[in-house]
């Protein structure tokens, strides 16, 4: 029940609740110093506009204040929604990230939730949303890569060319995610894949590892970003219920499953492993991708668990669930800050 490799385990939290938004940033920073003080390697957050799915429009903001009160944790945006922002200040802000904490970037980008309203909102009005990925992440690596910005030879400053190779794609496609990767980039998989439907999502994600480990330059190694809902907990009943809520706001965002689906069906469709922690780690070795993947990324999402249940749940998976999955820490877990 292990993958052949050692593999990173991460944590991803959308920063979404009922709280003040004060509230609801304060407790994700103590879920991540807390995965940082456990050995997680990675701490990941998305990019939302307007509370909509999530409550963080400026990642590198966040994630600056997380750096400064952690100390291992390398800390990702998945993703960072590339056709609503300017690429040379995302790589200015990435940059400037890099040259404080240097190393402990992944920077993520897609094209993320640009519909056509916030589209307008961001004058981006009537413009295809893929078409100005493909645009801005052209100049983002240009920058990275330290070319010229202007005629007057203006580069990114301050330079940051290692995080080149931390840049990391969520294609949904197999003609996208070849692209990614001949650009050498990781390859982020969804919760639920993209355009899946009512499909498994494995039988969109395998196709695409296929791709992009067949389309990736010699000597590159690749970059597997799995993520999956992960909730063990002491009292399976209340996780359950966390996570019944949670399908049932999905479906009423999203629309509803096939009638004949159980909620049981609705749960293996959402990719949720929970339970008892045993359980989850054995529901978890037979992901199909589990083999291909470098990264494990864990969320206790759909639903809102209390904030003692979730820090449950990541104290859970890295004492007892990835352990039994054959992954360990880089370093050792910290007991104090």
């Amino acid at each position: 029940m292990s993958s052949p490799k050692r593999w990173r385990l991460g944590f991803f939290a959308y920063l979404e609740g009922d709280k003040p938004p004060a509230e609801v940033f304060a407790d994700a920073l103590e879920l991540f110093a807390t995965a940082d003080r456990l050995g997680f390697d990675v701490g990941w957050v998305a990019q939302h506009h307007f509370g909509r799915q999530g409550g963080l429009p400026s990642p590198f903001v966040f994630l600056a204040a997380l750096a400064a009160k952690t100390d291992r944790l390398a800390l990702g945006t998945a993703i960072v929604s590339l056709p609503l922002e300017h690429p040379v200040r995302v790589a200015e802000d990435a940059a400037v990230f890099e040259t404080l904490f240097p190393g402990r970037l992944e920077l993520g980008v897609g094209t993320g939730l640009a519909n056509e309203q916030t589209l307008a909102v961001f004058d981006r009005a009537g413009q295809d949303r893929r078409q100005l990925y493909d645009r801005a992440l052209a100049r983002l690596l240009a920058a990275l890569d330290g070319q010229p910005l202007d005629e007057a030879g203006d580069r990114l400053h301050p330079p940051a060319p290692s995080l080149r190779g931390r840049v990391w794609e969520s294609p949904g496609s197999p003609e996208r995610t070849a692209e990614a990767a001949r650009r050498g980039s990781g390859l982020l998989l969804s919760r639920l894949a993209i355009g899946a439907g009512h499909r498994p999502s494995h039988e969109i994600q395998v196709p695409l590892v296929e791709t992009y480990l067949a389309e990736l330059p010699p000597g590159i190694a690749p970059r597997i970003g799995l993520s999956r809902t992960v909730y063990p907990s002491r009292r399976p009943e209340i996780a359950e219920r966390d996570l019944r809520q949670g399908v049932e706001e999905a479906a009423a965002i999203h629309g509803q499953p096939p009638a004949e689906w159980t909620m049981a069906d609705r749960f293996r469709h959402h990719n949720i492993h929970f339970g008892a922690p045993e359980s989850v780690a054995e529901s978890l070795a037979r992901e199909p991708l589990f083999g291909e993947m470098t990264d494990l990324i864990c969320q206790v999402q759909p639903g809102q668990p209390s904030q003692a249940q979730t820090l449950e749940a990541i104290e859970l998976i890295a004492t007892e669930v990835a352990p039994a999955l054959g992954w360990h820490p880089a370093h050792a877990p910290m007991t104090t800050r």
